[in-house]
């Protein structure tokens, strides 16, 4: 057989078998999803907590440790399995800076990038503000440079009398995405109709600023490269605490166990 053709049907086979074992090996191909935020939240008495969290997951199993880097730096893994495994520290770590996350895996590299909004502060209401039937909550913060949006939550408990001079005791949360610096809340959604007079509660209101994908229905993840997923930031000050109707007699204070922004359902999931 002459040279040229045993080469032509050498390349033919050779070619066959890459095909074959291309067809072969593609539907197994996966890239892992990859979901990570970096958090901190101020306390009453003016502490810090610092939370980074990166989850790294492939359903159909992960063929290596992946090795997670934040600004070139090495993140230690916490939890282990055989599909996904979680990174993550409580060190500090700037704000208003920029953090470039990099995840090396059997199939390659993802990567994202974002910017830890800066330090900002609640600015109304007032310090031992209380509530009226018929007042009108108006809430303000500062700008926090580098925010692309903010997410607002409050919580409202208190005591009241009804329309039939009974007592009974109501409790309100509402929360909301915004691109401002205030939220406005009128009495009637805090108040419903049959409250015929308040007698004592307190509520408290705080505000995450935030960067990275909102995680609304639409949204497209930030996460690129060989892998997808979502990457965000988020930036919390001390929250405001108040009164509704009057102080409670109690002396109890409001506020639910931390961290506890609502936006662990937008990416986030402060504390393990």
């Amino acid at each position: 057989m002459r040279p040229a053709l045993v080469a032509a049907v050498l390349a033919v086979l050779l070619g066959g078998g890459c095909d074959r074992f291309q067809s072969r090996t593609d539907p197994n191909y996966s890239e892992p999803m990859i979901n990570g935020y970096l958090y901190t939240v101020e306390f009453y008495d003016g502490t810090r907590a610092y939370d980074t969290d990166i989850e790294v997951f492939d359903n159909r199993g992960l063929r290596m440790v992946p090795v997670v880097r934040l600004n070139g730096a090495e993140v230690d893994p916490y939890l282990y399995g055989t599909t996904v495994y979680r990174y993550g520290d409580t060190l500090p770590f700037e704000v208003y800076a920029t953090y470039r996350l990099e995840v090396e895996h059997y199939w390659g590299e993802a990567f994202s990038r974002v910017v830890m909004p800066g330090d900002f502060r609640m600015t109304s209401p007032p310090v031992n503000y209380i509530m009226g039937r018929d007042s009108t909550l108006v809430i303000t913060w500062e700008h926090s440079d580098g925010a692309q949006w903010y997410w607002f939550d409050s919580y409202f408990e208190y005591d009241f009398i009804d329309w039939n001079q009974q007592w009974d005791d109501y409790s309100f949360d509402f929360d909301t995405l915004v691109s401002d610096t205030f939220v406005v809340i009128p009495p009637e959604k805090v108040f419903p109709g049959y409250v015929e007079e308040v007698l004592e509660g307190d509520a408290s209101v705080y505000v995450l600023a935030g960067y990275g994908p909102q995680v609304e229905p639409g949204d497209y993840g930030n996460v690129h490269g060989a892998g997808f997923g979502f990457f965000s930031a988020g930036n919390e000050p001390m929250e405001k605490y108040f009164y509704v109707g009057a102080p409670p007699c109690d002396g109890r204070r409001s506020g639910r166990d931390r961290p506890r922004w609502a936006g662990q359902a937008r990416g986030f999931r402060p504390g393990r």
